[in-house]
């Protein structure tokens, strides 16, 4: 595999991971964190310091992640001018960090609508999932681009820490799944800019509706099988 090119924007992703992790971990844990870390124990001035640290950063990573939100537009190919389809975005030169963060943007909002906002999302292991791709894989359909992608982001762990209440929103507990699916439909259809918002939406019903299916194609690494309900579903959204 080549090594990524490196970029500012590839050099802060691991970063954002990180912070975001922290948060990922504050919100599970809630004030268990603050309590079972020794600060008292520390110098003064460093045990100061690190409770600000502790308490600001879940701030600071949701600020990370609304930049992400306003760029996902543009790093998914959005504009003015209708989607023409999820092979510009696969064409484009450098196109695995504008996948790698709009890919994140993309599933934060659909596991909102999944209520399971607290799932923890990597956008480097997005970035790797883009980057894992053949060159073959890369190019043809929509529909087959689409399903080998979304066997690569599943691979790839793009999402974890679902808890067994965030799961059950989903028919069968495969939330990730799911989530994949939805964005996958969403970035083949053709939508305005105006319509990016509801055709997520659709797009994300579409994905509960098949959930079973999609499970056993995601489950099975049935490329063919997924590829197939792109082609079937990706027009409805």
């Amino acid at each position: 595999m080549p090594n990524p090119r490196p970029n500012s924007l590839h050099d802060a992703m691991p970063l954002r991971d990180a912070l975001r992790g922290l948060r990922h971990a504050v919100r599970r844990g809630g004030e268990t964190l603050l309590d079972v870390m020794p600060l008292d124990q520390l110098p003064a001035p460093a045990s100061h310091l690190a409770g600000v640290v502790i308490r600001e950063v879940g701030e600071l990573a949701k600020g990370m992640e609304e930049v992400a939100y306003r760029l996902a537009r543009l790093a998914l190919g959005g504009g003015e001018a209708a989607q023409t389809g999820i092979l510009n975005l696969t064409a484009r030169e450098g196109a695995e960090d504008g996948f790698a963060q709009g890919i994140y943007a993309a599933l934060r909002l659909v596991l909102r609508r999944l209520d399971a906002p607290s799932v923890y999302v990597s956008e480097t292991a997005a970035r790797m999932a883009y980057v894992a791709l053949r060159p073959d894989q890369r190019h043809g359909a929509d529909a087959d681009i689409a399903a080998a992608l979304s066997l690569s982001l599943a691979e790839a762990k793009v999402m974890r820490g679902a808890s067994a209440q965030d799961a059950a929103h989903v028919p069968g507990q495969a939330i990730e799944h799911v989530a994949i699916f939805a964005v996958m439909l969403w970035l083949q259809s053709t939508r305005s800019e105006a319509e990016d918002e509801a055709a997520l939406a659709s797009a994300t019903d579409l994905a509960l509706a098949v959930a079973a299916e999609a499970d056993a194609a995601f489950c099975n690494h049935d490329m063919a099988k997924l590829s197939a309900l792109y082609g079937e579903f990706a027009a409805h959204v």
